[in-house]
């Protein structure tokens, strides 16, 4: 970690609090510490939102700007000699929204992320409730084997019983 630079950094605890059910996460970035000595702001990459960290009062209180990505019209990246800074056309806002003093890497990393939030490809699809059909046939294809085994007699009616129940309940 350069002190130009800033660093990917963990997922604090107020962060994490603040999650909706199945939100995860993708990346968090600070800022480089060259302008804001003290306390840089992060920026944290979810499966739904944007979110800026913005610690005030030596760290003692901290500011969550909260951004869907619904509500992002576009994004701009300009790449400097080490670091980068993103603007963000909010559709609710007047003003362009500015992330500034993140390193290249980040920058390239965020601006990647927030295009595919906008697109709609990052939010995390919702488990099917229906096995799928090539599952399905696999498990069909299990009790016909186990019923030529059963007709073999190899296995007893109830061992095929129990070994049908055992797939029927993978449906």
């Amino acid at each position: 970690m350069s002190f130009f630079t800033g660093k990917e950094i963990k997922v604090p605890d107020d962060i994490s609090k603040i999650l909706q059910p199945e939100e995860q996460v993708l990346l968090a970035s600070q800022q480089a510490r060259s302008t804001n000595l003290i306390n840089p702001d992060t920026i944290f990459i979810t499966t739904k939102r944007l979110m800026i960290r913005k610690p005030t009062s030596l760290g003692l209180r901290k500011n969550i700007e909260d951004y869907r990505f619904a509500d992002i019209a576009n994004v701009k990246l300009h790449k400097g000699i080490v670091r980068s800074s993103i603007l963000l056309k909010v559709r609710f806002l007047s003003d362009d929204l500015e992330i500034d003093n993140i390193s290249k890497e980040a920058g390239d990393k965020i601006v990647q992320l927030i295009q595919q939030g906008i697109a709609g490809d990052l939010d995390s699809p919702r488990p099917h409730t229906k096995t799928s059909s090539v599952l399905q046939q696999d498990i069909l294809d299990e009790i016909k084997k186990l019923a030529n085994l059963k007709d073999q007699g190899i296995l007893s009616d109830d061992e095929f019983k129990t070994k049908k129940a055992e797939l029927l309940e993978r449906l």
